[in-house]
């Protein structure tokens, strides 16, 4: 993944989930982090980095796995 400056609809195509999948998944971020990121319609390259790094750690198994 290229990491850029971009928006948080940008951010959910290029990780290939929906809009409402990414602000779910961003809701477990770190709560400084959320507040630091709070109002802003940019994100920079080091916090789109810091998202999918954390985000892709949280992805699920497939649904094969109960």
């Amino acid at each position: 993944m290229e990491y850029r400056t971009m928006n948080r609809k940008e951010l959910a195509a290029e990780l290939d989930i929906s809009y409402a999948t990414l602000y779910r998944r961003m809701k477990l971020l770190d709560p400084e982090f959320r507040k630091a990121i709070t109002g802003k319609s940019l994100l920079l390259e080091n916090q789109v980095r810091y998202i999918h790094e954390q985000i892709s750690g949280l992805k699920k198994w497939g649904s094969g796995s109960k």
